[in-house]
């Protein structure tokens, strides 16, 4: 049970890393460029980040519900 918590706060802190990466690289995703390169640069940055370690994850209902309002997080303070 530990490790299962333990896995779930793992997603929780990757997530949160990626949104400080993602805060901190703010300047790279302004209007002023291209989407499709906003759109590289998001996968190139951010999404390594967020996703590093993910084949040891169980993605339980409520990782992949967090997981995806990160996505969507990501795409809207793009815009």
């Amino acid at each position: 049970m530990s490790c299962y918590k333990h896995k779930h706060n793992e997603i929780k802190c990757k997530i949160a890393m990626a949104k400080a990466t993602f805060n901190k690289k703010s300047t790279l995703f302004t209007i002023t460029l291209d989407s499709e390169l906003r759109k590289k640069l998001v996968n190139c940055y951010i999404w390594s980040i967020a996703f590093y370690g993910a084949e040891t994850w169980t993605v339980r209902a409520v990782d992949q519900k967090h997981l995806e309002s990160f996505e969507m997080w990501c795409w809207r303070m793009m815009e």
